[in-house]
């Protein structure tokens, strides 16, 4: 079994999640401070859809490890996809809005630095 392959499939997920905490807290602030509605809460939906699978998609995993017999290949596949690709992709859209909405503002500052570096 690869176990760099099998390690990263348990911290890659992780390491997400830590930054979808981080942008939570960052967006929460950051709506405080530009009194924005609350998007932080899309945030918690995306932790959740995200989070939840991980066990189920851990415990394929180790099933596989143990040497217990694997589905069949159509079947394996339609369940890795409805455990951990559809939820997951749900969780990042939830999360890809909120910071969209949050940091939006940043673009126009971009666009305004530049137009005022090339006038100069």
């Amino acid at each position: 079994m690869n176990y760099l392959g099998s390690a990263i499939y348990i911290i890659g997920p992780l390491a997400v999640v830590v930054l979808l905490l981080l942008l939570m807290v960052l967006g929460k602030r950051l709506g405080q401070a530009l009194e924005l509605p609350p998007y932080y809460r899309l945030y918690y939906l995306a932790l959740i859809f995200f989070g939840l699978p991980l066990p189920a998609a851990w415990i394929l995993l180790l099933t596989k490890a143990w040497g217990l017999p694997e589905p069949a290949a159509e079947t394996g596949l339609i369940i890795k996809i409805c455990v951990a690709s559809i939820p997951m992709a749900i969780a990042i859209t939830f999360a890809a809005y909120a910071t969209a909405k949050y940091w939006g503002w940043i673009w126009g500052e971009l666009g305004r630095s530049r137009e005022e570096g090339e006038g100069s």
